[in-house]
């Protein structure tokens, strides 16, 4: 990832920024709520009222008292707005009171025909919520029970009172829902700063690791944090580890350099005092075979340094598998030279056939290693035991043991003998002829196969392995 990209988003605003946005959008979905609200319980507030309005007009119904037998509107029973506009007919269509002051126009408007109920209307761009319903008046009540005169009403008002008024109410709730979201806003990025410290802390705390500095030491705050704490303890771990890998890189690099510089010197060395004067013809073959001797020293040093780095960065082949006791008896055997070199007795011992986990060729490579290592610091006339077998009471691990009767190796550096280059008595590293890799590499093969080694020993004793490996049934077995 290019260093434009790192660090252009952050969480804490991502965070902050998305609440007051759903915050925002709640108090306008909660205006728009209240605003619908609102003018729904106006309009059915104005239709009372227009309902109202047109009762009180057909109230104001009189006698005409005229030879006809007429009635009339008699406004001085009306206190109505002067902006309402009402119309009252009679069966026949004639008019017989109107609002005064209103056009012919508006009356004629209002009069079109529509079904009896509420309707609505423009006229010259006014908006008009109008009424329509046939009412009885009775009349004279006292002479014979009244006379009961059927008449239409017709009743209109202009909406912009209403929408005025509506629109009042509606600015109080914007405003309330302004000011709460002000309010729960502020609030809501200072409690989610406070929140967020511990994720800030800990990425301040990161950002200080480098290859110069491993210290990451997690917060309390952030332990306390049930999401963070397994991320800083993970990285907690991680970074020992990485730790570790760097400094036993660091070493490897050193020790890889001092033992080939030793190496070299050597040769360098040797090469120096054959030319320093003239020698005999045995006294060159004699240089030429120690220089021989170094040079295969150096090859087999760097071939193991190769080995480790294989076995420590290659994937393990899952599929693998290989007779632990076959592999160990062809090593026996191809060792056989080396026992009586070394007037060692070399007794290989097999309960039983174990098939483990492993490459036949990782399995002959810890076996030659651990045997030739047991083989080299033996004593003349000792005895070196191997023992192949299923462990007990663990199904499925089978158990590699090799012990030898040894000078063994003090107490102090058993805890070092599988770090790299590691020599408990560097004084008998040329003799024998190892490096300090064996035991490191035995330790890379056997964890590489997700098994485990283990060392005792004890000085004059001897010295006992054991490697503990993942088995796999046999065809008797299954």
């Amino acid at each position: 990832m290019s260093a434009a990209a790192i660090g252009t988003h952050s969480l804490s605003r991502q965070l902050i920024g998305g609440i007051l946005v759903a915050e925002l959008l709640c108090a306008a979905l909660f205006s728009a709520v209240t605003i619908g609200h609102e003018m729904h319980g106006r309009r059915r507030a104005f239709d009372v009222m227009l309902r109202g309005r047109a009762d009180s007009l057909l109230g104001a119904v009189r006698d005409a008292e005229d030879p006809e037998d007429n009635v009339t509107v008699d406004p001085t029973e009306l206190v109505l707005p002067a902006q309402d506009v009402y119309e009252v007919l009679s069966p026949s269509g004639r008019v017989l009171g109107h609002s005064p002051g209103s056009s012919a126009g508006l009356l004629a408007e209002l009069s079109a025909p529509h079904a009896p109920g509420y309707f609505n209307f423009t006229f010259n761009r006014e908006r008009y919520r109008a009424l329509r319903f046939d009412g009885v008046r009775v009349i004279d009540r006292e002479e014979n029970g009244g006379y009961r005169r059927p008449v239409t009403v017709l009743y209109a008002d202009p909406t912009r009172f209403l929408w005025h008024r509506a629109v009042e109410a509606v600015q109080f709730y914007v405003l309330a829902s302004v000011l709460l979201l002000a309010v729960t806003g502020i609030a809501l990025v200072w409690f989610l700063r406070r929140r967020l410290s511990p994720l800030q802390e800990l990425a301040a705390i990161a950002d200080r690791v480098s290859t110069c500095s491993w210290e990451f030491v997690p917060p309390a705050s952030v332990l306390r944090t049930t999401e963070l704490a397994p991320i800083a303890l993970s990285m907690e771990e991680l970074l020992k580890g990485l730790q570790l890998a760097f400094e036993r890189q660091r070493r490897l690099t050193g020790d890889a350099a001092h033992e080939l510089k030793t190496s070299i010197a050597v040769l360098k060395s040797s090469l120096q005092l054959l030319s320093m004067s003239p020698r005999t013809t045995q006294q060159y073959e004699a240089g030429l075979e120690g220089l021989l001797l170094d040079s295969q020293r150096m090859e087999e040093l760097v071939s193991r340094m190769l080995t480790l780095a294989r076995l420590e960065e290659a994937p393990m082949e899952q599929s693998g598998s290989c007779e632990l006791q076959s592999v160990v008896r062809e090593v026996a055997d191809r060792l056989h030279p080396l026992t009586e070199l070394k007037q060692v007795l070399l007794d290989v011992s097999v309960e039983e056939s174990c098939v483990v986990a492993m490459p036949a060729d990782d399995a002959d490579m810890l076996c030659s290693s651990l045997l030739v290592n047991a083989l080299q610091h033996s004593s003349p006339n000792g005895r070196v035991s191997v023992l192949v077998r299923h462990c007990d009471g663990v199904d499925g691990v089978a158990e590699l043991r090799v012990a030898d009767q040894g000078e063994g190796i003090p107490a102090s550096a058993l805890p070092h003998v599988f770090e790299r280059f590691f020599r408990a008595d560097r004084s008998r590293s040329r003799a024998s002829g190892g490096a300090g890799l064996g035991l490191s590499i035995c330790k890379a093969i056997a964890e590489r196969a997700n098994g485990t080694i283990h060392i005792k020993s004890a000085v004059g004793t001897g010295t006992e392995v054991t490697v503990t490996l993942p088995a796999r049934p046999t065809s008797a077995q299954r």
